[in-house]
């Protein structure tokens, strides 16, 4: 039985305390919640024991016994969170983004590989039926070597009248697209090397930063990703994971909201127009991530998702915020 501790008690937090307790393999010991309001309503409509709230990490840490903390805190403050955890030698389950800096989120990382602790990140996109999906058939070679992937995202995102998503610059790229851009690295199991992204605003849209862009992606071995986006689209949408078409020399692998495909057109026999592709089985993501985080734990390994290789999702997010504020392709080592 593992012993938690959950860090923020807004929205998301309330919503990872009820994964929490949909397992035996768990147990909450004690929530940080500094918000009154907050703890109100955790009270009244989780019923979360109003004994086990404290106001901070430090106090908690002083009254209960915790194998991992679970933080669900604001991206800027992740870093103290993780450092406190390290130090009481607890492994950490962090929400994403790792942090809303890259020299900050390279230190939290450093500070768990010294502390010697299991250190994960939330990014739970690439848990679901598609990538997972997607992944095993190109692994298996079903379209051989990819050579472009392209995805498409449109969607009225984040309308919310006033929140940081809407009133802070980039926040499209920087809180949307680092589930996107992990997932096309879980899915084509290679990194880019650099990075050329315009971002723009539509006249309609609501959201002081730019929510529209046009970003490609370069890899060492040829392959070219792009990614096109309009966050505040009115019309016809995609699913959150996107429109993707990956393009091989043995077809492509298309997903949309309607299903996950194979075609094979040209020069073939046996001509495969959208012919469905298996999908795995997969536990719902949040669970999903939970029995991975568990089992790193019991097996003493890294988890998949761990902040060292979630590093280099983040880094692909501020490559590309600093490709459109210079106006040029930038490389990922720049990042360092």
């Amino acid at each position: 039985m593992l012993k938690c501790i959950v860090t923020g008690l807004g929205g998301q937090g309330l919503h990872w305390v009820e994964q929490v307790k949909q397992r035996e393999d768990c147990e909450i010991v004690g929530y940080i919640e500094p918000n009154e309001a907050n703890q109100q309503r955790a009270v009244e409509k989780k019923n979360v024991p109003k004994e086990r709230i404290f106001p901070s990490l430090d106090a908690a840490l002083q009254n209960t016994q915790a194998d991992f903390v679970l933080d669900v805190t604001p991206p800027a403050v992740h870093h103290q969170i993780a450092e406190k955890a390290f130090a009481a030698g607890l492994h950490v389950l962090g929400e994403k983004p790792l942090s809303d800096d890259f020299a900050t989120a390279k230190a939290v990382v450093e500070a768990g590989q010294k502390a010697g602790v299991k250190h994960m990140i939330t990014q739970n996109y690439r848990f679901g039926g598609q990538p997972r999906s997607t992944r095993k058939a190109l692994d298996e070679g079903l379209i051989g070597k990819p050579g472009q992937c392209d995805i498409r995202f449109y969607m009225n995102w984040a309308d919310f009248a006033g929140s940081h998503y809407v009133t802070q610059p980039y926040m499209l790229i920087n809180d949307m697209m680092v589930h996107h851009f992990d997932m096309l690295r879980y899915v084509l199991n290679n990194d880019p090397v650099s990075v050329q992204a315009i971002t723009w605003n539509q006249p309609w849209g609501w959201h002081a930063g730019d929510a529209a862009h046009a970003i490609v992606f370069e890899y060492s071995d040829g392959l070219v990703a792009t990614h096109v986006s309009v966050g505040c689209a009115v019309g016809s949408q995609t699913s959150w994971n996107g429109d993707w078409r990956i393009e091989g020399p043995n077809g492509s692998v298309d997903w949309d909201k309607s299903g996950t495909w194979y075609s094979h057109l040209h020069r073939t026999e046996e001509k495969v127009d959208r012919r469905a592709i298996p999908q795995v089985e997969v536990r719902p993501a949040h669970q999903a991530i939970l029995d991975e985080f568990f089992s790193a734990i019991k097996e003493d390994r890294q988890p998949e998702c761990n902040a060292q290789d979630n590093l280099k999702s983040l880094a692909m997010v501020f490559a590309a915020i600093q490709s459109t504020k210079e106006g040029r392709k930038v490389q990922l080592s720049e990042l360092g």
